[in-house]
Parts: structure tokens; C-alpha cells; sequence
């Protein structure tokens, strides 16, 4: 992928990381995992974000992983570690 993916692409892919996790996943491995499944060419990985504070990539993973966190979709049991949370319907 020449660019970085929409944020619902990415959301996406954290989703269905989290899902094939059998435990807490730290935040890097998530990262590496989603820009392995969505084929994020390296060169874009490395694309620095506005503020020279790291790179895009993993500013928008921060986003994704708040978001949804706020959304009940996944948790945080520890700092820098994320989880899927279970359905509450079931």
C-alpha cells in the first residue's frame, strides 16, 4: 500500500489482530501486525507525522486504539498492552 490506509481500514485490522491474540498484545506488536496484514510499505511506515514527534503511522494507531477503547470495543489491562473486549451481549 503506497499510503496509509483510512482509519476505519486500520480500525478494522486492530480488530481482527486483537481477535487472533491469545493474549494482551503491547501496542508495538499490534502496530507491526496490522501494517503486515494491510501491507503498509515501509516507506509509509516511516512517513513523520506534523508535530516531528514519531511517524503518522503509529499517530493514527494511538487515535484507532483510543477510539476504540471509548467505544467498549477494546481495553487497555495494563499500560501499553490492548485486548478485545467481550461481547456484552453475550
Amino acid at each position: 500500500m503506497c499510503t496509509l490506509p483510512t482509519r476505519k481500514l486500520l480500525a478494522n485490522a486492530v480488530i481482527q489482530v486483537l481477535k487472533q491474540a491469545s493474549v494482551p498484545m503491547r501496542a508495538c506488536d499490534i502496530n507491526g501486525k496490522v501494517a503486515e496484514l494491510l501491507q503498509i510499505l515501509q516507506d509509509v511506515l516511516k512517513i513523520e507525522d506534523a508535530n516531528c514527534t514519531g511517524t503518522e503511522f503509529s499517530y493514527q494507531m494511538r487515535w484507532i486504539r483510543t477510539n476504540l477503547k471509548n467505544q467498549g470495543l477494546i481495553s487497555s489491562p495494563k499500560r501499553g498492552f490492548w485486548v478485545l473486549q467481550n461481547n456484552p451481549n453475550n
